[in-house]
């Protein structure tokens, strides 16, 4: 790979306020094997001697990928499916950066891109191809079923990030096909109106309790625990993160530690908001919980496999699985529990306000979206 003299890499390109300095992967070598830091900005007012050191530092980087020593197991080869590796994996990546809840939503979403499109490359890419995706992936999943519109949204938001991180890695083919879908608007799901009842609630207990298994007790808690505190899932099954150290640890405050006499206190993960709750006086709940044997009273209430605290994705499956048995709708979902119970109380004539400092909103206004009376 040839180098050019004291600074390997850097180019000149004249900007309106004056000339910009690059390093640029692209002028020591031809094929750069799927190299994603092609083109990166040179600091301003950086002296020669440092300017020479960060050119001879990115060439070093390039050099030991083209070699195969820095390569990952991956490597961007122009497609969609390869770019969707590269947001996953580089270490600039925002997948780092975001809460493992929503890292969970981003992984979703590149698993229908994969499933789907992985193999177009983006240089052949127009907007309207896109937009065809879209209709694609909001289709009913079977005939005659409902448009899955949040999946499509969700699916074009996630090529809208990927096509950034790959212009911000220098990916040029990457910027026009942003520049054309900032110019398009895409429908989003608009608010949802289900609601899961007290008969609901009611209904997916029994199921669960049914199944006579550990499972079904645990699950048969989460539901009724969301459905009587207004508590919102996260808050319920508490949340797997992984720290910088890439291990796995879990955080939530429904522990049985944390429930001294029945009494829960907890801060909300949404708001930080402080909130009581006497849980001996919640009638479908606290029978539940007097159910678990003594000797499993510890670390989280809500447990999945091997007794450890359920994720939240084997929480989706399982509701889904017992939702079903008990004759629940599968428009209605575990997180519509809070808005059944606000509907309720406001239904049995509790005010408004008693119910919006039940549900921990800052506005009644809040309060009132979450109504959805029939």
């Amino acid at each position: 790979m040839p180098k050019r003299g004291e600074f390997p890499g850097r180019i000149r390109r004249q900007r309106a306020g004056g000339p910009v300095f690059y390093w640029s992967a692209s002028s020591l070598v031809r094929d750069l094997q799927g190299y994603p830091d092609r083109l990166i900005r040179l600091p301003p007012n950086a002296s020669d001697a440092e300017i020479a050191d960060l050119c001879a530092v990115y060439t070093a980087r390039l050099e030991s990928w083209l070699q195969g020593e820095a390569r990952p197991g991956w490597r961007y080869d122009g497609t969609i499916g390869g770019l969707c590796d590269l947001f996953e994996r580089h270490p600039e990546s925002p997948m780092h950066d975001v809460k493992a809840n929503t890292a969970d939503a981003y992984l979703d979403s590149l698993k229908v891109i994969r499933g789907t499109v992985s193999a177009r490359a983006i240089r052949a890419l127009a907007p309207m191809d896109v937009k065809r995706w879209y209709r694609l992936w909001r289709a009913p999943k079977v005939e005659g079923g409902p448009e899955r519109v949040k999946r499509a949204h969700d699916a074009v938001a996630m090529v809208r990030m990927i096509l950034r991180f790959g212009v911000a890695v220098g990916l040029q083919e990457c910027a026009e096909l942003v520049e054309g879908l900032s110019k398009i608007q895409f429908e989003r799901s608009g608010r949802r109106n289900a609601e899961m009842t007290f008969e609901h609630a009611a209904a997916f207990v029994s199921a669960a309790l049914a199944r006579g298994d550990a499972r079904g007790l645990h699950m048969a808690i989460g539901v009724a625990a969301q459905f009587e505190t207004m508590l919102r899932q996260r808050d319920v099954i508490g949340a797997w993160t992984v720290d910088s150290a890439g291990r796995e640890t879990w955080a939530g405050s429904f522990t049985w530690e944390n429930l001294p006499g029945g009494i829960l206190r907890l801060r909300t993960s949404k708001t930080g908001s402080p909130a009581t709750f006497d849980l001996t006086r919640l009638g479908m709940l606290w029978p539940l919980l007097q159910a678990v044997p003594q000797a499993d009273r510890r670390g989280a209430v809500v447990k999945g496999e091997h007794g450890k605290p359920i994720r939240e994705r084997s929480y989706r499956k399982w509701f889904r699985e017992i939702a079903r048995e008990a004759g629940i709708p599968d428009g209605v979902w575990s997180m519509d529990s809070r808005a059944g119970a606000v509907t309720e109380s406001l239904e049995a004539g509790a005010p408004i306000a008693d119910v919006s400092r039940a549900a921990m909103h800052s506005t009644e206004t809040m309060t009132r979206r979450y109504d959805r009376p029939q």
